[in-house]
Parts: structure tokens; sequence; C-alpha cells
């Protein structure tokens, strides 16, 4: 995970909104405002990368493709068709 993405740089938003607000209304100084943000940034970058390095990279798509027996346009391949009854016993 980059520190400059859009997942990381959000999240800092939202999570520093309310002193972001009191920044854009004068009730808080512009230079806290931009230290809280900064900071928080960096601790939702770590966070992100955390969870990303525990949850793995998602899989290739071209492996995930032959592994589910797909035949490369999304359908299934087709399987043995079985009798709804037995023609021996009728059942």
């Amino acid at each position: 995970m980059k520190l400059l993405s859009v997942p990381v740089l959000g999240a800092a938003a939202v999570l520093t909104a309310p002193a972001l607000w009191a920044a854009l209304t004068g009730e808080l100084p512009v230079e806290t405002a931009a230290v809280r943000y900064a900071v928080v940034a960096v601790l939702t970058w770590l966070a992100l990368s955390a969870l990303a390095l525990v949850v793995g990279p998602p899989p290739a798509a071209e492996a995930a493709a032959g592994a589910d027996g797909a035949d490369g346009d999304g359908a299934l391949a087709p399987t043995a068709v079985l009798p709804a009854v037995d023609p021996s016993t009728g059942v």
C-alpha cells in the first residue's frame, strides 16, 4: 500500500474530519489540523499495510480461470449427466 494512495488519504480525511472542520470554521489552528491529518495518514497507512500483509495479494487472473473448471468464457465445463430414474429398478 502506498502512502499517497486514495484509500489512505481518504480514510485519514474521514478520521480527522472533526479537526479539519474545526480548522475551516476557525475553532482550531490550521497547523494543528494539518499535523493531526499527517499523523493519522501515517497511522492509517501502517494499519492498511499491515492488513494487506495479513490478507495477501489477490490471486492472478489466469491462475483463477483454469482452477475452477471453467473453459475460458466463464461457463463451467460439462459434466456427466446422471439419469433421474434408475432404468433397472424403476426408482
